[in-house]
């Protein structure tokens, strides 16, 4: 028996010394590139609103955060964290942009220096972004909804909480319906489904350029079957706008490469990182 002791403890001590995979980072921008020009302002340095200055501010409490961009003392946009201290689990719930500065990478900095700001304050956390909402079947549902936070979400490596290879299945999908743009909100598709959670709302994104595929795509002329949906899952091009999403270890380190500036405190990311689910 001494001999089995000896041999468990001998193969125990192996694993728990083996170093853990390193960390592959390479910087990717969130949303345009800024410059800080003092304690609370920011110069946007490219797309859109190139040469525009802002002011960025972010409150922190212990169980809440919340991110507020001004442009000329008014408030055109805000961010908001919630930390489940018992969990350690930092949500982001709610994202809003005026509509007229609406996807010009404005809500990519905010959540950017709003997840930051948590990775400063907390030595380890997992790390959620919360979309969830329930539709019945007889709903009416007229436009796409949780865009911008949900583009966020694929872009920081967070998988979707359903699990969306067993939904999307020809026996599970009753129907699918396009929803047209309504000129703010891309087009996408209302899916009713056989089982809970009965209702999925979905748009679709570009892998190349990480954007909704615009009204008028041809995307949007092909019919949809079985096999369309599981394509969709398999490349990451169908985002749920009505479901929750989570950090799982398969995507930190994309989440660390977005989050991060440089190897150092990219490595101190990752050991805060924990995975969600």
């Amino acid at each position: 028996m001494s001999f089995f002791r000896n041999l468990l403890s001998a193969l125990g001590q192996f694993f728990a010394s083996k170093p853990k995979p390193a960390l592959f980072f390479l910087h990717k921008p969130m949303g345009p590139r800024f410059t800080e020009r003092d304690k609370e302002m920011i110069r946007i340095e490219e797309g859109e609103l190139q040469g525009q200055e802002f002011r960025l501010t972010t409150e922190v409490s212990d169980d809440e955060a919340h991110t507020r961009l001004f442009r000329d003392n008014e408030e055109i946009g805000h961010c908001d964290i919630q930390r489940n201290t018992h969990e350690a689990t930092v949500v982001l719930w709610n994202i809003v942009v005026q509509e007229q500065l609406r996807h010009k990478g404005l809500a990519s900095i905010m959540a950017y220096t709003a997840f930051r700001k948590m990775l400063e304050l907390y030595k380890t956390a997992s790390f959620a972004i919360r979309m969830l909402r329930l539709i019945k079947p007889s709903d009416r549902i007229t436009k796409i909804q949780n865009v911008g936070i949900g583009v966020i979400a694929r872009k920081l490596g967070f998988s979707p909480e359903y699990d969306l290879e067993a939904l999307l299945r020809q026996r599970n999908i009753q129907l699918v319906e396009l929803i047209s743009s309504d000129g703010i909100m891309p087009p996408g598709y209302r899916i009713v489904l056989k089982i809970f959670p009965l209702v999925l709302i979905a748009f679709l994104v570009d892998n190349e350029t990480g954007k909704p595929f615009p009204q008028g795509h041809r995307i949007y002329n092909s019919l949809v079957t079985a096999e369309t949906a599981e394509t969709w899952v398999s490349d990451r091009m169908i985002i749920i706008g009505n479901g929750n999403y989570i950090l799982k270890r398969e995507g930190i380190e994309e989440a660390i490469n977005h989050l991060g500036t440089n190897e150092v405190e990219a490595g101190i990311y990752a050991r805060r990182v924990k995975p969600a689910g």
